[in-house]
């Protein structure tokens, strides 16, 4: 018999028809596992190879920013610098560069006329670049030239995608769009159409790659001129930098020019002192090679978490899987001893049984591999929403087939192994005779540790999620000195004007249901952007504030922050006459004032990036408010009234939230029909902060869930091998009289014994795990002294687990019959 005939396959077969339940678990388990394996190689992929066609990709690097903040810490490395100096100030001083490219990004609304005539609107995200663009990062057209598009005021570069919203189609060359230019900042240029001429047409880019975009331009048309020219600044980080290294150039030679060009530039006006405590510079820059930036650059501790986690989640459901496969195979092969006696007996050898039990083994894992790889295909879709990642390599694909028959071929190699061991050790004599024969001890034991290993992965993968979604829950529900519920908000596009704020916001407030409604930068809690300023009190001590949260009047009556001294006019008018600021409880207080009613009409001074340095008047003091993320400590806040603002996030305070969302949603979709925006709950607007956070949970959990499974009925195989091993000491204990709960006693045994065992290892590890996750967190979830309450909770679970998972083989143990257990 060998590996090329037919007869072990047919077997192989057979022995699946057999017994299809235990079989669809096995399979299920592998596929599951195999699939979470597909979505990590397809994530691995995507991460360290999204760019494998650049060009000469060993020499290309790209600039990162690294910031200061309260107290001196360092923020995270950021993939925008500060573009236009930087890039000006490196050819000036001769930096080892071959080509380089600035790219400014700006996102309008456009519009063109497809085949038909009918009107298309979308909003498209217009990258800016040098003519070094192209070759750098090997922008080659479908259509068109690239030269043309980046050369002339009107061209431009759509990529095929964008061409198919805007004109139906992708044969876009020469055809024209309209995009919507906000009026010029400082007043040069009103708002106005700009027409430009689709010069080429690009492949669609992988959104994991190093550069996105809708289209791309070049700096001629006057409103690019005008962008760039207020884009040139060294502390306003503004675009991205491209460069090519000349041959023997290094990236450190560039990092450490970059850093010596911002260290001589004099820090900002304002710039508060408190940033550069511990010394330093008050900002880092550095050169990271493109084939680098998926591990290592800016946004990677993000990516190296998912890929950790998802490579956990793999390999843990995968090795469970496995050890159900050989558990319940186990208990199949010591009940085919008659058959192994009989093949034996004709001379079948060593190499014939391992080879059977091979291809056993090898059409379940086969089975389970496909399965997985059309799982993985399937779920690709969820796992994007989940992750938040665009899986750009394909799962069917010929690699990916590759990688599950290796998969495939090993496991059913580690499968057949142990079971091979067990017919190895079968005696044909007895076993032909009638004669049962035990795996023995050893087997036995390993049995258990390998069960136990189930229980500590699910014991450990459930802690985890269990404190991940915790956090998470909690770090919305902290105190924050305003109010959450029946509140709804919408981010308004970014180039929205005054006039139509506030035309909004007076429509808004006539629907009978809405309390309050304001405008304001960003929604109080989500902190996606902050600003710090030095002001000083009557002391003249610079104290730094959080700033950068200018507000429209009813601001503080839509998210209840309660006043506690002074007052605000109906419409801010005299308050932003007088450069009016409004301080909370922990800011008075580190400004030196006695109490909140002293600093109401009080001068401070000011930062120069808040009207230039004039004085600002306290006029009103409310209570302290928390608008920073779970990790960060709070800050004293100093916020600004103002009559009006353009860009905005509206918030209202509703009677009936469901409603007002609706119409919302509606309104501002009719008033902006290119931005794809919605109205949701305040809540929801909150979670996007902690929603890596929740999205590792789920994952996490999702795992964990799996784990539980495989658990149970890895559990449910050593039931099902206890009671075959001791079917005959159970009917004899019952033929002595031993009652159902001596019988339950005697498998509670077993299993109490691999439980314990599993909780006393694994809950430790947990632990230790959900105390170094919650370490980053100022706010942390009530989880109890070294996670107690979750470790309890988890425990609970296994328990429960446990319990099911055994109570059909306790029914099996006390309906024993003594006739047929002890003759088979």
């Amino acid at each position: 018999m060998t590996p090329f005939t037919s007869t072990p396959w047919r077997s192989a077969w057979r022995q699946l028809r057999a017994e299809p339940g235990p079989a669809a678990l096995v399979i299920a388990g592998l596929a599951l596992g195999l699939a979470l394996t597909l979505l990590t190689a397809s994530f691995l992929q995507d991460t360290l190879w999204p760019d494998a066609h650049l060009p000469e990709r060993d020499r290309l690097v790209t600039f990162e920013w690294q910031a200061r903040g309260p107290g001196g810490v360092r923020t995270d490395w950021h993939g925008d610098v500060p573009t236009v100096p930087l890039y000006a100030a490196l050819r000036a001083n001769g930096a080892p560069i071959e080509a380089m490219s600035r790219v400014l990004f700006t996102q309008l609304a456009a519009s063109a006329s497809d085949a038909q005539g009918v009107q298309r609107h979308s909003r498209i995200v217009i990258a800016l670049g040098d003519p070094d663009l192209p070759a750098l990062l090997g922008l080659r057209p479908l259509a068109g030239d690239m030269t043309e598009a980046l050369g002339t005021p009107e061209g431009t570069a759509l990529s095929a995608e964008a061409a198919e919203r805007l004109f139906g189609t992708t044969q876009a060359v020469g055809r024209h769009f309209t995009i919507a230019l906000p009026p010029d900042p400082e007043g040069r240029a009103p708002a106005h159409a700009f027409t430009l001429t689709v010069k080429a047409v690009l492949p669609t880019p992988n959104l994991n790659g190093v550069l996105g975009f809708d289209a791309i331009g070049g700096f001629n048309a006057p409103a690019a001129k005008a962008y760039l020219a207020r884009s040139d600044t060294w502390y306003q980080t503004t675009g991205r930098l491209y460069a090519r290294l000349q041959p023997g150039a290094r990236p450190q030679q560039l990092s450490v020019l970059a850093q010596r060009l911002i260290d001589q530039q004099p820090i900002p006006p304002g710039f508060p002192m408190d940033f550069l405590k511990g010394g330093g510079s008050p900002a880092y820059l550095r050169a990271m090679p493109v084939a680098d930036v998926g591990l290592h650059g800016a946004g990677s501790p993000l990516r190296r978490l998912q890929l950790g986690s998802l490579a956990a989640a793999a390999a843990g459901v995968l090795t469970l899987a496995i050890i159900n496969f050989v558990n319940l195979w186990s208990v199949r092969t010591l009940r085919r001893q008659r058959e192994i006696g009989l093949r034996k007996s004709l001379g079948a050898g060593a190499w014939q049984l391992a080879l059977q039990f091979f291809a056993e083994a090898a059409v379940v894992a086969g089975l389970g591999g496909g399965l997985g790889l059309l799982l993985a295909w399937w779920a690709t879709p969820a796992a994007e929403v989940l992750m938040q990642h665009q899986f750009h390599a394909p799962v069917l694909s010929a690699g990916m087939v590759l990688l599950t028959c290796l998969c495939c071929a090993v496991i059913a190699a580690l499968s057949a192994m142990p079971l091979t061991a067990i017919a190895l050790r079968v005696r044909p004599a007895e076993s032909l005779v009638g004669r049962s024969y035990s795996e023995g001890a050893a087997s036995r034991w390993l049995r258990r540790v390998m069960t136990t290993l189930q229980f500590g992965s699910a014991a450990v993968f459930a802690s985890l999620a269990l404190t991940v979604l915790w956090q998470a829950e909690h770090a919305v529900g902290i105190p924050r000195g305003f109010e959450v519920r029946d509140r709804v908000a919408i981010d308004l596009p970014w180039e929205v004007q005054p006039a139509q704020t506030r035309a909004l916001l007076e429509r808004i407030r006539g629907w009978p249901e809405v309390i309050a409604a304001a405008a304001a930068d960003d929604l109080p809690g989500r902190d996606f952007a902050n600003w710090y300023g030095e002001f000083r009190g009557p002391g003249g001590t610079p104290v730094t504030l959080r700033t950068g949260v200018d507000f429209t009047p009813g601001y503080l009556q839509v998210y209840g922050m309660r006043l506690i001294a002074g007052r605000l006019s109906a419409d801010h008018v005299a308050e932003q006459a007088q450069r009016a600021i409004v301080l909370d409880r922990s800011a008075v207080r580190a400004l030196g004032f006695a109490s909140p009613q002293a600093a109401v009409g009080q001068a401070l001074g000011t930062p120069a990036s808040i009207d230039d340095g004039q004085p600002a008047t306290v006029v009103a003091v409310i209570e302290d408010i928390r608008l920073e993320g779970p990790r960060s400590a709070p800050q004293p806040h100093a916020l600004r009234p103002v009559v009006e603002r353009g860009y905005a996030v509206v918030g209202v305070h509703s009677r009936d939230p469901q409603a007002t969302r609706a119409r919302l949603t509606a309104v501002v979709r009719q008033a902006f029909p290119d931005a794809e925006v919605s109205a949701l709950p305040m809540r929801d607007m909150l979670l996007q902060k902690v929603a890596d956070d929740t999205r590792l949970g789920r994952l996490v959990g999702i795992a964990g869930l799996i784990a539980l499974g495989l658990a149970a009925v890895g559990i449910y195989g050593l039931a099902a091998y206890t009671l075959r091993r001791r079917e005959r000491e159970i009917v004899l204990r019952k033929l002595h009289g031993a009652g159902a709960s001596a019988v339950a006693g005697l498998l509670a045994r077993e299993f109490a014994g691999v439980l314990g065992v599993a909780c006393a290892v694994a809950l430790p590890a947990a632990a230790w795990l959900s105390q170094r996750y919650l370490a980053d967190f100022v706010e942390r979830a009530p989880v109890g002294p070294l996670s107690l309450w979750v470790l309890l909770a988890v425990t609970a679970l296994l328990v429960a687990v446990t319990a099911l998972a055994v109570a059909r083989h306790l029914r099996a143990a006390l309906a024993l019959r003594p006739l047929q257990a002890l003759t088979g």
